[in-house]
């Protein structure tokens, strides 16, 4: 599974008021290696966004979190698309940590894990068919991608939406257009459809992993 952290400025869902203690005893090892699972069962492309709440300098230029961030909201939000339902977003702020080592947005990274396995089991003993115990999760209604015709398009596409220098770098650029383009903060579906088709280029061109 390819995930990168995204940051976001503030918690853009409903907030739980009154939050549960930690029920999960999973290491965050178990829960990435049960998320990966249910993602390959929806046959995800491309990277998956783990968003949190922190600041852009908190995330390394490789996408994760660097050792001292501070996330500042315990929800987290993953973003995929999935060949099978499209665009999809899971947001989960249900838990708290119990310990200094038990970070708040990995326990409800679990509770995401979780959820995903359960609404499988749906489709396993026929309650639903075609995945329609997804459709409640559309992040976006299925919108064409518009593609570029060169990695220096794409490159300079990003650099005019996100107004940074063309020179910056390209994990950068696409975490800030990510951002900035994503519907569940407001942005517009077609530019978050060319965020994506400008990221499926440079993995395709080798220019990002």
């Amino acid at each position: 599974m390819q995930w990168q952290i995204e940051p976001m400025p503030r918690w853009p869902y409903p907030e739980t008021k009154s939050r549960r203690w930690n029920p999960f005893r999973a290491k965050f090892d178990a829960t990435l290696e049960l998320l990966a699972d249910e993602l390959d069962h929806l046959k995800v492309e491309g990277a998956v966004a783990v968003r949190v709440v922190a600041a852009e300098a908190d995330v390394r230029r490789d996408g994760m979190l660097r050792a001292r961030a501070e996330v500042r909201h315990p929800g987290v939000a993953i973003s995929f698309t999935s060949a099978k339902l499209g665009a999809l977003t899971y947001p989960c702020d249900a838990f708290k940590g119990r310990y200094y080592g038990d970070p708040d947005w990995q326990v409800n990274l679990r509770a995401i894990a979780l959820g995903l396995q359960h609404l499988r089991a749906l489709d396993r003993y026929g309650v639903a068919a075609r995945g329609e115990q997804y459709a409640g999760w559309r992040a976006i209604e299925s919108t064409a991608p518009v593609g570029f015709g060169s990695v220096d398009d794409a490159v300079r596409w990003l650099a005019e939406f996100t107004e940074r220098s063309r020179h910056t770098a390209l994990p950068v650029l696409l975490r800030l257009a990510t951002r900035l383009a994503h519907p569940d903060v407001g942005g517009d579906p077609t530019a978050w459809a060319r965020v994506d088709a400008a990221r499926q280029l440079l993995k395709r061109a080798g220019v990002i992993a």
